[in-house]
Protein backbone atom coordinates (compact mmCIF):
# COMPACT_ATOMS: atom_id res chain seq x y z
CA UNK A 1 0.00 0.00 0.00
CA UNK A 2 1.44 3.36 -1.03
CA UNK A 3 2.11 5.82 1.80
CA UNK A 4 0.45 9.20 1.35
CA UNK A 5 3.75 10.91 0.56
CA UNK A 6 4.08 8.73 -2.56
CA UNK A 7 0.70 9.67 -4.03
CA UNK A 8 0.50 12.08 -6.99
CA UNK A 9 0.16 15.69 -5.91
CA UNK A 10 0.25 19.29 -7.06
CA UNK A 11 2.21 22.01 -5.30
CA UNK A 12 0.16 25.11 -4.52
CA UNK A 13 0.17 28.15 -2.31
CA UNK A 14 -2.36 27.87 0.51
CA UNK A 15 -3.82 31.09 1.92
CA UNK A 16 -3.58 30.57 5.70
CA UNK A 17 -4.40 32.86 8.60
CA UNK A 18 -1.48 34.51 10.36
CA UNK A 19 -0.68 32.24 13.33
CA UNK A 20 -0.62 35.28 15.62
CA UNK A 21 -4.42 34.98 15.73
CA UNK A 22 -4.34 31.61 17.50
CA UNK A 23 -6.50 31.88 20.61
CA UNK A 24 -7.97 35.23 19.51
CA UNK A 25 -10.93 36.46 17.49
CA UNK A 26 -9.72 37.52 14.07
CA UNK A 27 -11.33 40.82 13.00
CA UNK A 28 -12.98 41.32 9.59
CA UNK A 29 -10.33 41.86 6.94
CA UNK A 30 -12.37 44.77 5.54
CA UNK A 31 -11.78 46.70 8.76
CA UNK A 32 -8.02 46.84 8.26
CA UNK A 33 -7.36 49.90 6.09
CA UNK A 34 -3.56 49.72 6.11
CA UNK A 35 -2.71 47.61 3.00
CA UNK A 36 0.48 46.23 4.54
CA UNK A 37 -1.25 45.12 7.74
CA UNK A 38 -4.17 43.80 5.72
CA UNK A 39 -1.92 41.56 3.63
CA UNK A 40 -0.20 40.38 6.82
CA UNK A 41 -3.48 38.98 8.18
CA UNK A 42 -2.95 35.98 5.91
CA UNK A 43 0.13 34.07 4.80
CA UNK A 44 0.68 32.12 1.61
CA UNK A 45 2.37 28.82 2.41
CA UNK A 46 3.48 26.16 -0.10
CA UNK A 47 1.50 22.95 0.36
CA UNK A 48 1.21 19.61 -1.38
CA UNK A 49 -2.36 18.75 -2.41
CA UNK A 50 -2.62 15.00 -2.97
CA UNK A 51 -4.72 13.20 -5.56
CA UNK A 52 -7.61 11.74 -3.53
CA UNK A 53 -8.46 9.40 -6.39
CA UNK A 54 -5.16 7.60 -5.74
CA UNK A 55 -5.84 6.80 -2.08
CA UNK A 56 -5.88 3.02 -1.49
CA UNK A 57 -9.24 3.40 0.28
CA UNK A 58 -11.60 6.11 -1.00
CA UNK A 59 -12.12 8.87 1.59
CA UNK A 60 -15.47 8.87 3.41
CA UNK A 61 -17.40 11.38 5.47
CA UNK A 62 -16.49 9.39 8.57
CA UNK A 63 -12.81 8.79 7.83
CA UNK A 64 -11.81 12.14 6.31
CA UNK A 65 -14.85 14.46 6.41
CA UNK A 66 -15.37 14.35 2.65
CA UNK A 67 -16.22 11.97 -0.16
CA UNK A 68 -16.82 11.94 -3.92
CA UNK A 69 -20.02 10.46 -5.32
CA UNK A 70 -21.43 9.89 -8.79
CA UNK A 71 -24.66 11.72 -9.53
CA UNK A 72 -26.25 12.53 -12.87
CA UNK A 73 -28.70 15.34 -12.20
CA UNK A 74 -31.96 15.82 -14.08
CA UNK A 75 -31.53 19.58 -13.96
CA UNK A 76 -31.31 21.30 -17.34
CA UNK A 77 -30.10 24.77 -16.34
CA UNK A 78 -28.08 25.20 -13.12
CA UNK A 79 -28.66 28.94 -13.30
CA UNK A 80 -32.46 28.69 -13.36
CA UNK A 81 -33.37 29.22 -9.72
CA UNK A 82 -36.68 27.37 -9.98
CA UNK A 83 -34.84 24.32 -11.33
CA UNK A 84 -32.16 24.54 -8.66
CA UNK A 85 -34.69 24.61 -5.83
CA UNK A 86 -37.23 22.30 -7.50
CA UNK A 87 -34.91 19.64 -8.94
CA UNK A 88 -31.36 19.90 -7.56
CA UNK A 89 -32.38 20.50 -3.93
CA UNK A 90 -34.50 17.29 -3.70
CA UNK A 91 -31.82 15.30 -5.53
CA UNK A 92 -29.11 16.40 -3.12
CA UNK A 93 -31.39 15.85 -0.12
CA UNK A 94 -31.90 12.26 -1.24
CA UNK A 95 -28.17 11.84 -1.77
CA UNK A 96 -27.41 12.95 1.80
CA UNK A 97 -30.08 10.63 3.19
CA UNK A 98 -28.43 7.70 1.44
CA UNK A 99 -24.95 8.70 2.60
CA UNK A 100 -25.76 9.40 6.25
CA UNK A 101 -28.98 7.55 7.13
CA UNK A 102 -30.45 10.75 8.58
CA UNK A 103 -34.21 10.96 9.03
CA UNK A 104 -34.86 14.39 7.45
CA UNK A 105 -33.03 16.95 5.31
CA UNK A 106 -33.50 20.70 5.04
CA UNK A 107 -31.72 22.54 2.21
CA UNK A 108 -30.80 26.06 3.30
CA UNK A 109 -28.98 27.81 0.45
CA UNK A 110 -26.73 27.64 -2.60
CA UNK A 111 -23.89 29.71 -4.03
CA UNK A 112 -21.99 29.98 -7.30
CA UNK A 113 -18.31 30.39 -8.17
CA UNK A 114 -17.16 31.42 -11.63
CA UNK A 115 -13.86 33.35 -11.59
CA UNK A 116 -11.03 35.05 -9.79
CA UNK A 117 -11.29 37.89 -7.31
CA UNK A 118 -8.83 40.80 -7.09
CA UNK A 119 -8.77 41.35 -10.84
CA UNK A 120 -9.79 44.50 -12.76
CA UNK A 121 -13.51 44.68 -13.43
CA UNK A 122 -13.07 44.23 -17.17
CA UNK A 123 -10.65 41.31 -16.89
CA UNK A 124 -12.01 38.27 -18.79
CA UNK A 125 -11.17 35.86 -15.95
CA UNK A 126 -12.63 37.94 -13.13
CA UNK A 127 -15.66 36.55 -11.31
CA UNK A 128 -19.01 37.60 -12.73
CA UNK A 129 -22.48 38.33 -11.29
CA UNK A 130 -24.33 35.14 -10.41
CA UNK A 131 -27.92 34.06 -10.90
CA UNK A 132 -28.86 34.40 -7.22
CA UNK A 133 -26.61 37.28 -6.21
CA UNK A 134 -24.02 35.18 -4.37
CA UNK A 135 -20.36 36.13 -4.74
CA UNK A 136 -18.77 34.41 -7.70
CA UNK A 137 -15.09 34.53 -6.75
CA UNK A 138 -13.06 31.44 -5.87
CA UNK A 139 -12.47 31.35 -2.10
CA UNK A 140 -9.41 30.76 0.08
CA UNK A 141 -9.00 28.27 2.92
CA UNK A 142 -11.82 28.36 5.46
CA UNK A 143 -14.67 26.48 7.07
CA UNK A 144 -18.01 28.22 7.10
CA UNK A 145 -19.74 27.04 10.25
CA UNK A 146 -18.83 27.52 13.91
CA UNK A 147 -20.93 26.95 17.05
CA UNK A 148 -21.89 30.62 16.73
CA UNK A 149 -24.08 29.59 13.78
CA UNK A 150 -26.30 27.28 15.82
CA UNK A 151 -28.91 29.82 17.01
CA UNK A 152 -29.72 30.64 13.39
CA UNK A 153 -30.95 27.10 12.82
CA UNK A 154 -32.76 26.68 16.15
CA UNK A 155 -36.27 26.68 14.65
CA UNK A 156 -35.29 24.46 11.72
CA UNK A 157 -33.63 21.70 13.75
CA UNK A 158 -36.22 21.83 16.56
CA UNK A 159 -33.92 20.34 19.20
CA UNK A 160 -32.61 17.51 17.02
CA UNK A 161 -29.05 16.39 16.46
CA UNK A 162 -27.98 17.82 13.11
CA UNK A 163 -25.09 17.90 10.69
CA UNK A 164 -24.32 20.49 8.02
CA UNK A 165 -23.04 19.41 4.61
CA UNK A 166 -21.90 21.19 1.47
CA UNK A 167 -22.35 19.52 -1.92
CA UNK A 168 -20.14 20.94 -4.66
CA UNK A 169 -20.26 20.26 -8.39
CA UNK A 170 -19.77 21.77 -11.82
CA UNK A 171 -22.55 23.65 -13.58
CA UNK A 172 -21.02 22.90 -16.99
CA UNK A 173 -22.18 19.79 -18.82
CA UNK A 174 -19.53 17.47 -20.27
CA UNK A 175 -16.62 19.64 -19.15
CA UNK A 176 -14.07 18.57 -16.55
CA UNK A 177 -13.00 20.94 -13.77
CA UNK A 178 -9.41 22.07 -14.37
CA UNK A 179 -9.09 25.66 -13.12
CA UNK A 180 -8.95 26.22 -9.33
CA UNK A 181 -10.26 22.83 -8.15
CA UNK A 182 -11.49 22.63 -4.57
CA UNK A 183 -9.06 21.21 -2.03
CA UNK A 184 -10.23 19.64 1.22
CA UNK A 185 -8.26 18.88 4.37
CA UNK A 186 -8.47 15.54 6.16
CA UNK A 187 -10.26 16.63 9.34
CA UNK A 188 -8.26 14.14 11.44
CA UNK A 189 -5.03 16.01 10.59
CA UNK A 190 -6.22 19.41 11.86
CA UNK A 191 -5.03 20.57 15.28
CA UNK A 192 -7.90 22.41 17.02
CA UNK A 193 -5.44 25.08 18.19
CA UNK A 194 -4.92 26.03 14.52
CA UNK A 195 -8.63 26.72 14.01
CA UNK A 196 -9.00 30.50 14.12
CA UNK A 197 -12.42 32.04 14.68
CA UNK A 198 -12.91 35.02 12.38
CA UNK A 199 -15.54 37.73 12.26
CA UNK A 200 -16.62 37.64 8.62
CA UNK A 201 -19.36 38.23 6.09
CA UNK A 202 -21.61 35.55 4.68
CA UNK A 203 -21.28 35.22 0.91
CA UNK A 204 -24.94 35.36 0.00
CA UNK A 205 -26.97 38.01 -1.81
CA UNK A 206 -28.07 39.46 1.55
CA UNK A 207 -24.78 39.77 3.40
CA UNK A 208 -25.02 38.71 7.02
CA UNK A 209 -22.43 38.91 9.78
CA UNK A 210 -21.17 35.57 11.00
CA UNK A 211 -18.24 33.89 12.72
CA UNK A 212 -16.40 31.43 10.51
CA UNK A 213 -13.12 29.52 10.76
CA UNK A 214 -9.81 30.42 9.19
CA UNK A 215 -6.86 28.09 9.57
CA UNK A 216 -3.23 28.55 10.61
CA UNK A 217 -0.76 26.38 8.72
CA UNK A 218 0.55 23.18 10.30
CA UNK A 219 2.82 20.74 8.50
CA UNK A 220 0.70 17.84 9.77
CA UNK A 221 -2.32 18.92 7.72
CA UNK A 222 -3.07 16.63 4.78
CA UNK A 223 -4.72 18.24 1.75
CA UNK A 224 -6.50 16.48 -1.11
CA UNK A 225 -8.36 17.21 -4.33
CA UNK A 226 -10.14 15.22 -7.01
CA UNK A 227 -8.47 16.12 -10.33
CA UNK A 228 -10.50 16.43 -13.50
CA UNK A 229 -13.88 16.20 -11.77
CA UNK A 230 -16.62 15.24 -14.20
CA UNK A 231 -19.98 16.99 -14.46
CA UNK A 232 -21.53 13.78 -13.08
CA UNK A 233 -19.47 13.88 -9.85
CA UNK A 234 -20.32 15.65 -6.58
CA UNK A 235 -17.89 16.47 -3.78
CA UNK A 236 -19.62 16.16 -0.41
CA UNK A 237 -17.98 17.49 2.75
CA UNK A 238 -19.03 18.05 6.34
CA UNK A 239 -19.31 21.55 7.79
CA UNK A 240 -20.74 20.91 11.25
CA UNK A 241 -21.96 18.23 13.63
CA UNK A 242 -23.91 19.23 16.72
CA UNK A 243 -22.98 16.04 18.60
CA UNK A 244 -19.24 15.97 17.87
CA UNK A 245 -17.14 17.09 20.84
CA UNK A 246 -13.84 17.51 18.97
CA UNK A 247 -13.85 20.81 17.02
CA UNK A 248 -11.67 19.51 14.18
CA UNK A 249 -13.99 16.53 13.64
CA UNK A 250 -17.02 18.78 13.13
CA UNK A 251 -15.86 20.44 9.94
CA UNK A 252 -13.77 20.16 6.78
CA UNK A 253 -11.49 23.03 5.85
CA UNK A 254 -11.51 23.73 2.14
CA UNK A 255 -10.38 26.22 -0.45
CA UNK A 256 -9.70 26.63 -4.15
CA UNK A 257 -6.13 25.86 -5.21
CA UNK A 258 -4.16 26.85 -8.27
CA UNK A 259 -2.84 23.82 -10.13
CA UNK A 260 0.08 25.43 -11.95
CA UNK A 261 0.18 22.57 -14.45
CA UNK A 262 -3.15 23.74 -15.88
CA UNK A 263 -2.84 25.93 -18.96
CA UNK A 264 -3.82 29.57 -18.49
CA UNK A 265 -6.23 29.26 -21.40
CA UNK A 266 -8.26 26.46 -19.76
CA UNK A 267 -11.97 27.30 -19.30
CA UNK A 268 -12.82 28.89 -15.97
CA UNK A 269 -14.34 26.59 -13.40
CA UNK A 270 -18.07 27.27 -12.90
CA UNK A 271 -19.55 25.51 -9.89
CA UNK A 272 -22.48 25.47 -7.51
CA UNK A 273 -22.37 24.54 -3.83
CA UNK A 274 -25.53 23.59 -1.97
CA UNK A 275 -25.73 23.58 1.83
CA UNK A 276 -28.16 21.44 3.78
CA UNK A 277 -28.97 20.19 7.26
CA UNK A 278 -29.14 16.46 7.97
CA UNK A 279 -31.47 15.83 10.93
CA UNK A 280 -31.49 12.95 13.41
CA UNK A 281 -33.06 12.17 16.81
CA UNK A 282 -33.68 14.82 19.45
CA UNK A 283 -30.77 15.90 21.60
CA UNK A 284 -30.72 15.82 25.38
CA UNK A 285 -29.14 18.69 27.35
CA UNK A 286 -28.90 20.71 24.16
CA UNK A 287 -28.61 24.15 25.76
CA UNK A 288 -25.67 23.09 27.93
CA UNK A 289 -23.99 21.53 24.92
CA UNK A 290 -24.40 24.71 22.84
CA UNK A 291 -22.95 26.84 25.63
CA UNK A 292 -20.00 24.44 25.91
CA UNK A 293 -19.32 24.57 22.17
CA UNK A 294 -19.67 28.35 22.01
CA UNK A 295 -17.24 28.77 24.90
CA UNK A 296 -14.53 27.54 22.49
CA UNK A 297 -14.82 30.79 20.51
CA UNK A 298 -12.46 33.52 21.74
CA UNK A 299 -14.14 36.84 22.43
CA UNK A 300 -11.11 39.11 22.34
CA UNK A 301 -9.54 40.75 19.29
CA UNK A 302 -5.74 41.15 19.02
CA UNK A 303 -6.02 44.72 20.37
CA UNK A 304 -7.33 43.31 23.66
CA UNK A 305 -10.88 44.51 23.17
CA UNK A 306 -13.90 42.21 23.17
CA UNK A 307 -15.22 41.72 19.65
CA UNK A 308 -18.11 44.05 18.88
CA UNK A 309 -19.20 41.86 15.95
CA UNK A 310 -22.93 41.29 16.02
CA UNK A 311 -24.65 38.62 14.00
CA UNK A 312 -28.17 38.31 12.66
CA UNK A 313 -28.75 35.21 14.78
Amino acid sequence: MKPIKDLPYVECLGNFANPKYRGQRMPPIEWEKDPVKRRAMYQQVPIKVFDARSLPNPPTLKSHGFTLVSHRSNIFDFHDQSEVTGILYPEFAGLIKRLTGCTDVIVTQHQYRNGYGNLPKDHPRRHRPTANGSEGNYAGIHSDVTPWSEPGWRKLVDGRHFQVYNLWCSTKRNEKIEVMPLSVCDMTTVDPSDMICADSWGQSAKRARLVSYSLAYNENQKWYYFPQMESTEVLVFKQYDSMEELPNMRCTFHGAVNDRKVDDSAPLRETIEVRLLALYDRETAREARVRRFQSEIPATNPDGNVSSWKTTY
